[in-house]
């Protein structure tokens, strides 16, 4: 029995949208997918081969597994109407067969105005749980063949506003959080901002601000993001999105955690500047990532990975600004001490009054100063400042 794809309409996708489903890996299928495929290497048809290799067993082909998740965005997300634009994988372990597994996907970005997406797609082996692999796939919708899911209501959804043409664009990451949301809020009195937004939307969106839902930790947003932008040039980019702030030092903390924050102050903040470096106007730009004090400045024990991370922030910076300069860009951080708002908003009174004994000013960092030093760095009188962390420490050593 051949099964129906599910049908999504335009409407009905949003970032963090996920399905899975389950299915029986046997030695007929990775025999059939050889000789579909061609690839008959010994690894996966050869029992007498493998057993002899650092396996020690035959394993499943890498692109089967990509098959795994073709299967997923054809069939259950988005579903019929999707077209495959390109594919990223990363395979984490061998999967031996026979196996059971589960392909799980999850929506990573998403642009309603262009109708491109790209979707996270983990194989999970389910005798152990483990995944074996990760493939994000960026897809569109057709066109013009959309149609609404049965029993499915239309809703009007408002046009996005378009970049006013007398404004520099700037993107602003995490522009969903507390600090993102008082950047957004002061930045669009001046520029037109594209507010990246990942699993919560914007709560009040001003005017001259374009909201779009995007995770910068998955690939494929940077196309989403330059088809969203339709050839206007990009001035800057702010960067506030981060992954929490873990406590713990660095002995017991999970490798896995202190690779998600060392991402989001390396690899993911080269990944915005190349965006940057790539649309940027013939005028320069500005690039400025929302640091920390507990980064170089004043590393804090209890928030290991957060504190490596964000010191990696700022080197990551440093390296980059004489790259960036080839284009009139710079390129700064912003690094506060604590501020009671955003990863601090639920500190309780106590907390906020020892953090303003530390400081020689008598008062805590507050959002407004962030405001303004962000402001400060993507003007004009601040272009010959690059590869500089600032601190706002109100005097704090």
């Amino acid at each position: 029995m051949t099964l129906a794809p599910k049908i999504f309409a335009a409407g009905d996708l949003r970032v963090g949208l996920t399905a899975e489903y389950e299915r029986e890996i046997e030695e007929s299928d990775v025999l059939g997918f050889a000789a579909n495929s061609g690839d008959f290497n010994p690894l996966h048809v050869d029992p007498t081969f493998a057993q002899h290799s650092r396996y020690a067993q035959r394993i499943v082909h890498g692109a089967f597994q990509i098959g795994l998740a073709s299967a997923l965005i054809g069939m259950h997300l988005p579903g019929r109407d999707v077209l495959l634009g390109s594919v990223n994988a990363r395979f984490l372990s061998p999967l031996y067969f026979p196996s059971r597994v589960r392909v799980s996907g999850e929506i990573t970005a998403w642009n309603a105005a262009s109708l491109a997406g790209s979707v996270r797609v983990t194989v999970s082996e389910l005798a152990s749980l483990m995944p074996v692999s990760e493939i994000t796939m960026a897809f569109t919708l057709q066109a013009g063949k959309l149609e609404q899911p049965a029993g499915a209501t239309q809703q009007s959804r408002p046009v996005e506003a378009a970049f006013s043409a007398d404004r520099k664009v700037i993107i602003l990451t995490g522009a969903s959080g507390g600090i993102g949301a008082a950047l957004l809020q002061a930045l669009t009195e001046e520029f037109s901002v594209l507010a990246l937004v990942h699993r919560h939307p914007l709560q009040q969106r001003p005017h001259h601000a374009v909201e779009l839902q995007a995770d910068i930790s998955a690939p494929g947003w940077e196309q989403i993001i330059t088809e969203r932008l339709g050839g206007h040039p990009l001035y800057g980019i702010v960067h506030c999105a981060w992954a929490g702030m873990p406590k713990g030092g660095l002995l017991h903390c999970d490798p896995r955690l202190i690779e998600q924050q060392l991402a989001f102050g390396t690899s993911h903040v080269v990944r915005l500047a190349r965006l940057l470096f790539s649309l940027v106007g013939s005028d320069g730009g500005r690039m400025v990532a929302l640091g920390s004090s507990a980064g170089r400045h004043s590393p804090a024990l209890g928030l290991g990975a957060y504190s490596l991370a964000k010191s990696a922030l700022e080197d990551t910076l440093r390296l980059l600004a004489p790259e960036m300069a080839r284009k009139k860009i710079s390129i700064n951080a912003v690094c506060p001490t604590f501020v009671s708002a955003g990863m601090n908003a639920q500190a309780d009174d106590l907390q906020v009054k020892r953090e303003r004994a530390l400081v020689p000013m008598g008062r805590i960092c507050e959002t407004e100063d962030i405001v303004g030093a962000v402001r400060y760095l993507l003007s004009p009188a601040a272009s010959f400042i690059s590869g500089q962390s600032i601190v706002l420490s109100g005097a704090q050593l």
